[in-house]
């Protein structure tokens, strides 16, 4: 038996056979010389392209996250766009291999991507979905590398099309541990992932799409692990992500009680009626395989439904009907007796449909940060009630940042309300809620928080405003907790609850904090439940309870540092 280590992605602990994906061979296959006609390399780069273009599409069917919904749409279109196959034809018809030409074409655009300076054409723009966002952007940058990484797999393709392999990707036939030097969730998701255990990477961006996908699917993942290549095809490998170790061919004994401790495949979750602690805790949905899989972990409720991913793949606008039938399928699995949570639709940045947005033209809702027009929120609250009939629901509102839309949001609810109970059909009792997830929203925390009953805080969308124009910290910084303790202070102020969600809702060493502040609503992902469940049973027990305390807020006010913030989160009284 022998150690690694790395850095923890996707958490949990898990066991399978090693099983090597090497690299796909496009950067030597692509300088072999033109074998065919002209005319023959054409067809082949187009049947590549579309027989890639439709695995992407077909991975966008199912409940993928949203991000990688969106990146997968954008080498769809991008690889096959009329001007690319324009450009590539011409350095065909100039003698160039059907890989040699797209290697020229496809791979600088989406280098210039990456730059701030870079201009693309509309065209190219639209192809590369988009790319008229600030390119200084970490989330920029790291779609950047995602592209081009998925390009030259999608590049190494083409010659394959020849036997039918298409991505040649290999076939699982057991519990595996996928080992890799890099992954991207095109070709991760071309695997047998029920038989995919954990995945190891020597690479990998932390902040990467395949990182969203693993961690969606409950699926162990640890990046940064030096010399991961070196483990042999087969060998027994145990991945304990949680501390962020791998054991290859460990004692039967020594994995058999690693995994006893987190089995996230075969042993039930807790009962979450069998505690005292004074803080909901719930699951997050938003990018999960298969639902029936991971119902077990719904029993406590469902602390957040991303709704919108779950349409970005229409090519029409969804009618109510089919809301209702899609959200009742979800809602069908949580207990009645446990919190339901749902935020309506947000389209920003990345996570743009496939149908046309119909946005308002003038209102308080013109330019919304949500990107959602008044039509389609009215048909999609008229939906969620109607398929939570019978029981209650937190509507949570996201991206709000100015009075006027919070006032225009609630008042649409009461509308729609008004119209369920004229028709006298059956509807669920709603409950608003209001996402703080930026700086104008934290800053007018005490006005927002008398719009709703609770207040849910978004860790991952402060914590990247807090770092800018740097990449997000993973460490808890001074200027986040303190974005935080106002929004909470701002809720305490109206008697409003507060919650937290994002990834920093899983990090247990911060719980203290979060209960000094008055938090009594987490939302974390599935399999982080049981383990932030245990550590509020195990503080309950030690007295601790959601309250405001006033002396942290202003200590915390007074400080700068990360020192600081050190010493007043892990080092004094409270904690």
């Amino acid at each position: 038996m022998y150690t690694m280590s790395g850095i923890t992605v996707s958490e949990g602990v898990s066991a399978g056979r090693a099983f090597l994906l090497l690299p796909q061979a496009a950067e030597s296959a692509s300088t072999a010389p033109r074998a065919l006609s002209a005319s023959d390399e054409s067809l082949k780069y187009r049947k590549a392209s579309r027989e890639f273009a439709n695995k992407l599409n077909n991975a966008m069917s199912g409940t993928v996250p949203d991000k990688v919904r969106d990146l997968f749409g954008a080498v769809s279109s991008y690889i096959t766009n009329a001007a690319n196959i324009r450009a590539i034809d011409e350095q065909i018809a100039q003698g160039q291999s059907a890989i040699n030409a797209a290697k020229a074409v496809l791979l600088p655009k989406i280098a210039r991507f990456s730059h701030e300076d870079a201009e693309l054409s509309a065209e190219e723009s639209a192809a590369a979905s988009g790319a008229t966002a600030d390119s200084s952007d970490p989330e920029m940058q790291v779609v950047a590398s995602e592209l081009s990484s998925l390009m030259r797999d999608f590049i190494a393709t083409i010659d394959s099309v020849e036997d039918d392999s298409e991505m040649s990707v290999p076939r699982l036939n057991e519990p595996s541990v996928i080992i890799a030097s890099d992954l991207t969730p095109a070709r991760f998701l071309s695997l047998h992932t029920e038989l995919v255990r954990a995945v190891v990477l020597e690479g990998g961006q932390a902040s990467g799409h395949l990182g969203t996908v693993l961690r969606d699917l409950c699926i162990p993942a640890i990046y940064g692990v030096k010399g991961a290549l070196t483990i042999k095809n087969g060998e027994h490998v145990l991945v304990d992500a949680t501390h962020g170790s791998i054991l290859v061919e460990p004692p039967q004994d020594t994995a058999q009680a690693l995994i006893a401790q987190q089995d996230l495949f075969t042993s039930d979750d807790d009962d979450p009626s069998d505690s005292d602690i004074e803080v909901t805790v719930a699951g997050s949905m938003g990018a999960i395989g298969e639902i029936d899989r991971m119902a077990r972990y719904l029993n406590h409720g469902l602390g957040l439904l991303r709704s919108e991913f779950l349409f970005l793949n229409y090519h029409h606008e969804p009618s109510v009907e089919e809301m209702v039938h899609t959200f009742a399928s979800i809602f069908a699995k949580i207990p009645k007796s446990a919190p339901l949570t749902a935020r309506t639709f947000d389209f920003a940045g990345d996570k743009k449909p496939l149908f046309t947005l119909d946005m308002d033209e003038t209102g308080p809702l013109a330019s919304y940060g949500a990107q959602v027009g008044s039509a389609l929120l009215h048909k999609e609250l008229r939906a969620l009630l109607l398929a939570a009939a019978g029981r209650e629901i937190n509507i949570v509102f996201p991206l709000i940042t100015r009075i006027s839309e919070a006032k225009t949001l609630t008042a649409l609810l009461a509308q729609v309300i008004e119209e369920l109970q004229a028709e006298d059909v059956p509807f669920g009792n709603a409950h608003v809620a209001v996402m703080i997830e930026t700086p104008a929203a934290v800053l007018s925390a005490k006005a927002f928080a008398s719009f709703g009953e609770l207040f849910l805080i978004g860790t991952s969308s402060l914590a990247e405003y807090a770092s800018a124009p740097r990449p997000p910290e993973d460490y808890f910084t001074p200027a986040l907790a303190k974005m935080i303790a106002i929004a909470c202070k701002g809720a305490h102020d109206v008697g409003v609850r507060v919650g937290i969600a994002g990834r920093f809702a899983m990090r247990t060493e911060l719980l203290p904090f979060f209960l000094s502040l008055g938090v009594s609503y987490l939302t974390t992902d599935a399999t982080s439940i049981t383990k932030v469940r245990k550590e509020l049973q195990s503080l309950a027990d030690q007295g601790h309870s959601p309250h405001f305390d006033a002396k942290l807020y202003a200590n915390l006010m007074d400080i700068a540092s990360t020192d600081d913030l050190q010493q007043l989160l892990f080092h004094d009284d409270f904690a």
